[in-house]
C-alpha cells in the first residue's frame, strides 16, 4: 500500500493532477522500468571495473634471512648469528610495472565493456520510451474511433427506430428491417471489438506505467499533426550518430588496436620489477641499502599469429561497421518514406472527411425530423462515413507510429 501510494503520488506530480501526457507517461515507465533500472546497474558496474582495471600494482613488502630460534628458545647456541632475530637479514620493498601498453589495453578493454553496457541501457530506454509513446497513441486513437462508433450506433438507432414504424406502416419492407437491424448489430459489434484493443493496449501500458492493479489512468492527447519528417539523408545521419551498437563497435576496434599494441611492445626490454632494500649487519658485513632491478629480453617472436588474428578481428569490425551503417541507413530511409506517406494519407482523408461530414449533417436532420425517403441511400451515406472517418484515424494513427519509430531510431536511448 506504500509503495502504491507513493506512485501515486508521483503521477500526480508529474501530471499536476491532470490527465498523463505522453512525456510524462515517459518519464514514469523510465523511472519504474525494472530493465532500465537493471541496465543502469549493470553500466555502473561497468565503469567502476574499468576503474579497479586501471589500479596500479600493489608494491610488496619482502623479508628474508630472519632467525626464528632467537624467538623460540634464547638458550639456544647462536655462535656468530648475533643477539637479535634480524642480524643478517634484510627487509625490502619491490614493485612491479605494468607491461609497455598494459594499461593502454586495460584501459580500451574496459572502455568497451562500458560500450557494451551503455548500449544495453540505451536500447532498454528508447525501446521503453518508443513501446510507451506507441500505446498512448493507440489509445487515444482507440478512443477515438470508439466514439465515432457511438455516434454511429446513436444514428443507426434512429435509423432503426425510423425503419420499424414505416414497417408498421407498410411503407418499408422486411427486406429494409433486416438491413437496419445487421448495420445495428455491425456498429455495436465494431465498438466491442475497439473495447477489446483498447483494453489490451491500455493493460500494457499500466504494466509498462508501473502502476498497481486497479488504478484508472487518464490519458491526454497531445493534439499534434502528422507532418512529413525531415530527408531521410539527414535523419540517417544522425541515426548513425546516435546508435549505440556502433559506439560498442567502434569501442571494440580500438580495444583490438590497443591490443595489437601492447603486442608489438612486447618484443622491447622491459623491467620486471624494481626493488629497494635493507640488510642488517651480521659476521663482519656492515648494514647496508641495495637497490635492484629486473629486466627481460625477448629473444624469440612466437607472437605472430596472436597479432595476424588481431588484425583479421580489426577487420571483421571494420566490415560491421560498414554492414550496421548500411542497415541503419536503409531502415532510416524506408520509415521516413513509409511515414511521409501516411502524412499524405492523412491529408487526403481528412479532406474526404469534410466533404463526407456535409453530408452526415443533412442526415441527422432528415433522422431527427424523420423525412428520411430512400433508406438504402441513408445506408450507403453511413458505411461512406463510418470508412472514411475510420481511415482517417487510423492513418493518422500509422504515421504517428513511424514518426515515433523514427524518433526511436535517430536516438540515442540516453537523451532524456
Amino acid at each position: 500500500m506504500t509503495s502504491s501510494l507513493a506512485l501515486m503520488l508521483v503521477i500526480g506530480a508529474a501530471t499536476g493532477g491532470g490527465p498523463l501526457t505522453e512525456a510524462d507517461a515517459v518519464a514514469l515507465a523510465l523511472q519504474n522500468s525494472p530493465q532500465v533500472k537493471s541496465r543502469t546497474h549493470s553500466f555502473d558496474e561497468a565503469q567502476a571495473l574499468t576503474e579497479a582495471g586501471l589500479a596500479w600494482n600493489n608494491p610488496q613488502l619482502r623479508l628474508s634471512g630472519m632467525r626464528y630460534d632467537e624467538l623460540i628458545d634464547p638458550m639456544v647456541d647462536r655462535r656468530s648469528y648475533g643477539s637479535h632475530p634480524l642480524y643478517h637479514s634484510s627487509i625490502a620493498l619491490r614493485w612491479s610495472p605494468p607491461g609497455l601498453g598494459e594499461r593502454g589495453a586495460r584501459r580500451a578493454e574496459g572502455q568497451a565493456n562500458e560500450a557494451d553496457a551503455r548500449m544495453d541501457l540505451a536500447i532498454a530506454r528508447r525501446d521503453t520510451a518508443a513501446l510507451v509513446r506507441k500505446l498512448h497513441a493507440q489509445i487515444l486513437s482507440y478512443d477515438a474511433e470508439m466514439a465515432l462508433d457511438r455516434e454511429v450506433i446513436d444514428q443507426r438507432g434512429k435509423l432503426r427506430g425510423l425503419v420499424k414504424s414505416r414497417l408498421d406502416q407498410q411503407m418499408a419492407t422486411l427486406l429494409d428491417h433486416s438491413l437496419a437491424e445487421v448495420d445495428y448489430l455491425d456498429a455495436r459489434t465494431e465498438l466491442a471489438e475497439m473495447e477489446v484493443r483498447r483494453r489490451a493496449a491500455y493493460d500494457q501500458l499500466v504494466l509498462q506505467l508501473g502502476v498497481p492493479e486497479g488504478e484508472d489512468v487518464k490519458l491526454a492527447g497531445g493534439g499534434e499533426t502528422c507532418t512529413v519528417a525531415e530527408p531521410g539523408a539527414k535523419l540517417a545521419e544522425r541515426a548513425q550518430a546516435a546508435n549505440p551498437r556502433l559506439r560498442l563497435l567502434e569501442a571494440q576496434d580500438r580495444a583490438v588496436g590497443a591490443e595489437r599494441t601492447r603486442r608489438r611492445l612486447d618484443l622491447l626490454p622491459w623491467f620486471d620489477y624494481f626493488q629497494v632494500g635493507y640488510g642488517f649487519s651480521g659476521d663482519n658485513n656492515p648494514s647496508y641499502i641495495a637497490f635492484q632491478l629486473q629486466l627481460t629480453l625477448p629473444l624469440f617472436d612466437w607472437k605472430g599469429p596472436h597479432r595476424r588474428a588481431l588484425a583479421a578481428r580489426h577487420e571483421a569490425l571494420s566490415e560491421r561497421v560498414r554492414a550496421e551503417n548500411r542497415m541503419l541507413s536503409d531502415l532510416v530511409l524506408r520509415t521516413t518514406s513509409a511515414q511521409a506517406q501516411q502524412a499524405a494519407l492523412v491529408d487526403r482523408y481528412r479532406e474526404a472527411a469534410a466533404m463526407v461530414e456535409g453530408g452526415l449533417t443533412h442526415l441527422r436532420e432528415a433522422l431527427d425530423k424523420g423525412k428520411v425517403t430512400n433508406l438504402f441511400e441513408v445506408v450507403q451515406l453511413q458505411t461512406r462515413l463510418l470508412a472514411t472517418k475510420r481511415s482517417f484515424l487510423r492513418a493518422h494513427l500509422e504515421c504517428k507510429l513511424q514518426s515515433i519509430e523514427l524518433d526511436r531510431l535517430t536516438s540515442s536511448g540516453l537523451d532524456n
